[in-house]
């Protein structure tokens, strides 16, 4: 392999985590690897418009969003992002010809999309790899110009032999995330080290990357428990929400921490984390061995995600933020049903999908370059 192409997308964290971690595996192979945020390098406006599109959709429409999704397998409307890609493939086509690019591998569903339309057009023998960064599976995920699909769902052969893929380019691997913290070591240690109160009983908030969390809501109602709690409220970029849960009185000691490199340092030192089910995070969470409370998720994509975690017993699914005190509770108090959380945990989590992923790609890539010397 010359030089490996990660395209990404900076919608949400997940999928420039992912990336990372990718590259990171790719390079103690001895590999040559770039990342390319490719909606900003196609064009800064195209950025704006999908990351504004997105962001618009959940906060007015998110049903609609979700309708989308579940229709999708029905009504292939997904296919419009091809013909958009169709519009850029010059620009793409350049990036890979300035990357010297010998194998693409995209974590974006929508980059995928751009990807194969580039080269079906451009009649491209470049190899191209999906990572899906969801839990569930689609019918959008799914195109003729994939030469191999890498997931973490357990579903992933009958959902091949139902969309007429070939099970020898599906990969059960998990999605990649980066090292996270030894899980031997016990939570109060880590706390310790993060300078938190180490002996008190510690929940972590988050809504990503952009901060998509009802920290507010949920902490008002976190006042119902009789036990103090530390929380900890991982805001991503999102300064607004910040300001917003600095102005909260409780009976909780609240830190706000910003987008931070040492997140799934703070994921393993928390007891338990409340969390929409992104999958890059719902990945760490499992790797961490953290249960889960999902609340408010994206309709579509992400209560798929959440209806994986709960038929595994790895997450419990809050509907209404009233409900919250008393799931968390139990979380907390119940040490059979926490136990219990943890084992599923330990069962389900993959923390070296990126080496496996990067494993297989590098095995696939170097059988195809000796049978290529051969004939």
């Amino acid at each position: 392999m010359n030089h490996i192409t990660i395209f990404s997308a900076s919608i949400g964290n997940g999928h420039n985590e992912a990336s990372k971690a990718l590259k990171e595996q790719f390079e103690k192979q001895g590999a040559s690897v770039s990342v390319i945020d490719t909606f900003q390098s196609i064009h800064p406006l195209l950025h704006k418009m999908f990351l504004e599109m997105y962001l618009t959709i959940l906060r007015l429409a998110p049903k609609i969003w979700g309708r989308l999704y579940r229709y999708g397998g029905e009504y292939s409307w997904y296919l419009i992002m091809d013909h958009v890609g169709s519009f850029f493939c010059e620009r793409l086509e350049a990036i890979i010809k300035k990357q010297n690019t010998t194998v693409m591998i995209s974590t974006h569903p929508f980059v995928t999309a751009f990807l194969s339309k580039l080269k079906q057009k451009k009649q491209l023998n470049i190899p191209l790899y999906t990572v899906i960064t969801d839990l569930g599976l689609h019918p959008a995920y799914i195109r003729p110009e994939i030469d191999g699909y890498f997931t973490a769902s357990p579903h992933i052969e009958s959902f091949a032999k139902k969309y007429n893929i070939p099970v020898a380019q599906c990969y059960c691997t998990g999605i990649p995330i980066k090292t996270v913290p030894d899980v031997t070591i016990p939570r109060s240690e880590i706390r310790e080290a993060l300078q938190l109160d180490p002996h008190k009983k510690t929940l972590l908030i988050t809504g990503g990357g952009l901060g998509l969390s009802r920290y507010v809501e949920i902490l008002h109602y976190m006042e119902q428990l009789n036990q103090p709690l530390q929380v900890l409220c991982m805001t991503g970029m999102n300064q607004r929400v910040a300001q917003k849960i600095t102005k909260v009185k409780s009976k909780h000691s609240i830190e706000v921490i910003p987008f931070t490199e040492k997140f799934t340092s703070y994921l393993r030192a928390s007891d338990v984390i409340i969390s929409k089910p992104g999958g890059l995070t719902m990945s760490e969470a499992l790797a961490c061995e953290t249960p889960i409370i999902i609340y408010d998720p994206v309709p579509g994509h992400e209560e798929q995600n959440a209806e994986l975690l709960e038929e595994f017993g790895t997450a419990v699914k809050v509907e209404f933020a009233e409900e919250m005190a008393p799931v968390l509770d139990r979380v907390l108090v119940d040490k059979h049903y926490y136990q219990t959380m943890v084992s599923n945990a330990k069962k389900l989590k993959k923390p070296d999908a990126a080496k496996k992923i990067s494993d297989v790609i590098h095995h696939l890539e170097m059988a195809k370059y000796k049978k290529e010397k051969t004939e």
